[in-house]
């Protein structure tokens, strides 16, 4: 790999560049950021009236973006920084 990567797709790509001391302090930022991201909740689209507007409701996110990354939830991303700041 050349340079820090534009893309983290994963869990595991996480903890390769925290093994990398060139890379570690940028991804411990990265995972602060998702730890940190309000995205528990989403909106849907009801309906969309005649002139445009939308009716929408609030649920709960069904991908936020931790779970997406692959973890099994925010405590786990704030207990790998918390591993890694120790």
């Amino acid at each position: 790999m050349k340079g820090y990567p534009k893309h983290i797709a994963t869990k595991q790509d996480f903890i390769n560049l925290l093994a990398d001391p060139y890379f570690k302090a940028r991804a411990i930022a990265d995972l602060k950021s998702i730890r940190d991201l309000e995205d528990d909740k989403a909106t849907r689209t009801l309906s969309i009236n005649e002139d445009g507007t939308a009716v929408t409701d609030e649920i709960d996110n069904p991908l936020p973006l931790w779970k997406i990354k692959g973890f099994s939830s925010r405590a786990e991303v704030a207990a790998l920084i918390a591993a890694q700041e120790a």
